[in-house]
C-alpha cells in the first residue's frame, strides 16, 4: 500500500503560522467581547465514526485560537463528552430540563479553557418529549450567545427533530463520515433529510479514519456527486483525518489528541481541517438569528418531518 501522508505533513507543519495568522485576521470575532456567538454543528449519521472525540478537539483547538469556546453535548438522550474527557459532571443537561437545576448551574471547565455544558446519558423521563424539550432549550440557551465567541454543539448520531432543530440553530455542519459503506450511506441519509427541511444548509464534509489522504478525497466527491445529483447541494470539504494509534490512545486516557500528541499526523491534519471549518463562510442568513430562533420553526416541529 502507498502512504500518501506528504499533503498532511505539509500543512501541519505550515499551520503554526500562517493558518493561525488567517484565522484571527479574517474570522469576525477579533475583540474580547463577543457579540453573538457563531455556532457550529458537529453530526454524524451513525455512531462510532468518532465524532464526540473531533467535537472536543476542535473546540479545544478554537479554544487556542483565542476564542471563547463552549462545547455543548447535544446528544440529549446518549451524551457522552463528560466520558470522553474523564469529567464527572454533578448535574447535567436533564437536570436543567427537568426544572431542577439552572443552565448556569451546570456548565463545567474542560481542557484549554474551553467551557462543556454537559448532557444526559439514559434519563427515561426525557423520552418521547422531544417537542418540549426544543422549547425548553430555546428559552435555556438564549443567555448564552453572547458570552462567546463560537459555540459548538456536538449532537446526537443519526436523525431525530432534536438533531435537526440543533443543525438549524448552526450556520453550518460538519459531517463525520468514515470509509465504513454504513457511515457513507447513512451520511447520505442525513444530508437528504438536511437538504430538505434546511435548503442551503452549509455542510462540510469529513472523512474520518482514512487509511490514504486520497481515499478521504474519494470519500467527499462520492458524497458530493450524489449531492448534486439528486439533493441540487454542493457540499465542501472539510479534510480528512488518518486512522492512528495516536487517536485511539488519546481516547483510551480520556485526553484530547491535540494535549495527547500536539505533532501526530492525526493531530496535524485535524488543525487543517479546522482552518478549513473556519474558513467556511456559513450561512449568512443564519448568522443574522439568534442562537435557537430556529427551534421553533414550524417546519421542524411538525410530526412529520423525518417520516414522509
Amino acid at each position: 500500500m502507498t502512504w500518501c501522508w506528504t499533503r498532511w505533513i505539509y500543512y501541519g507543519v505550515g499551520y503554526c503560522w500562517s493558518c493561525r495568522v488567517d484565522l484571527l485576521r479574517n474570522h469576525r470575532f477579533n475583540g474580547s467581547t463577543p457579540q453573538l456567538a457563531d455556532v457550529l454543528s458537529v453530526t454524524s449519521g451513525k455512531g462510532g465514526v468518532g465524532k464526540t472525540s473531533i467535537s472536543v478537539n476542535l473546540a479545544l483547538l478554537f479554544q487556542q485560537l483565542r476564542k471563547r469556546v463552549l462545547l455543548i453535548d447535544a446528544d440529549i438522550h446518549l451524551g457522552n463528552v463528560d466520558l470522553v474527557l474523564g469529567l464527572r459532571p454533578r448535574k447535567t443537561l436533564a437536570d436543567v430540563l427537568l426544572g431542577e437545576a439552572e443552565m448556569e448551574s451546570i456548565l463545567i471547565p474542560g481542557p484549554g479553557g474551553i467551557d462543556i455544558l454537559p448532557a444526559s446519558s439514559g434519563v427515561a423521563e426525557l423520552l418521547d418529549c422531544e417537542s418540549q424539550i426544543i422549547r425548553r432549550l430555546n428559552r435555556e440557551f438564549q443567555t448564552l450567545q453572547s458570552r462567546y465567541h463560537l459555540i459548538l454543539l456536538d449532537t446526537g448520531a443519526g436523525l431525530s427533530k432534536v438533531v435537526l432543530s440543533f443543525i438549524r440553530s448552526s450556520v453550518k455542519t460538519v459531517l463525520v463520515v468514515t470509509p465504513d459503506p454504513a457511515s457513507i450511506a447513512d451520511a447520505y441519509g442525513m444530508m437528504k433529510v438536511i437538504s430538505r427541511h434546511i435548503p442551503r444548509h452549509p455542510i462540510l464534509i469529513l472523512a474520518n479514519m482514512v487509511s490514504t489522504y486520497d481515499e478521504g478525497t474519494s470519500i467527499f466527491q462520492k458524497l458530493n456527486l450524489m449531492a448534486s445529483r439528486f439533493l441540487n447541494q454542493s457540499l465542501e470539504y472539510a479534510g480528512s483525518i488518518p486512522r492512528s494509534a495516536d487517536w485511539a490512545q488519546a481516547v483510551l486516557k480520556q485526553t484530547p489528541l491535540l494535549l495527547q500528541q500536539e505533532h501526530s499526523m492525526a493531530a496535524r491534519a485535524l488543525k487543517m481541517v479546522g482552518r478549513n471549518v473556519l474558513r467556511s463562510p456559513g450561512n449568512p442568513d443564519d448568522r443574522l438569528r439568534g442562537f435557537f430562533d430556529g427551534f421553533l420553526e414550524k417546519n421542524l416541529l411538525s410530526e412529520e418531518m423525518i417520516g414522509d
